[in-house]
């Protein structure tokens, strides 16, 4: 199950229909703390989350995350003014998904990163 976590209603039905569309199935959160609470239930297997939210923000909804569970890939969805902050937030190796986006490029990005965590460490 892919998470899609965005505060905008709109932008978050068009991630589910794309992610629909490439045959994932889909779980749904308005916010950050909407968000912990899925992941704590222990169904998402990778979270698309949006960077600029009011409340909690991608960079702590992220830590946040990555508290209850380390392995979960998160792949961060921002516009191009965000994305200089979201790097700053978060590191260089972040995995970004830069709104608009090719449902080739969201393809992609989700292989890589469900294929790292199926990966030994």
């Amino acid at each position: 199950m892919i998470l899609v976590v965005d505060d905008d209603h709109d932008v978050r039905a068009m991630i589910k229909r794309a992610l629909q569309e490439l045959g994932y199935p889909v779980l749904e959160a308005e916010n950050g703390t909407a968000a912990v609470e899925v992941v704590r239930e222990g169904t998402a297997t990778l979270v698309i989350l949006d960077y600029m939210m009011p409340g909690m923000d991608g960079a702590e909804t992220a830590r946040e995350i990555a508290a209850i569970d380390a392995t979960l890939p998160i792949i961060f969805s921002t516009g191009h003014s965000a994305l200089r902050t979201l790097r700053s937030a978060a590191g260089e190796d972040v995995s970004i998904l830069e709104k608009p986006f090719a449902l080739s490029e969201l393809e992609s990005l989700i292989a890589e990163k469900l294929a790292e965590r199926r990966q030994p460490v």
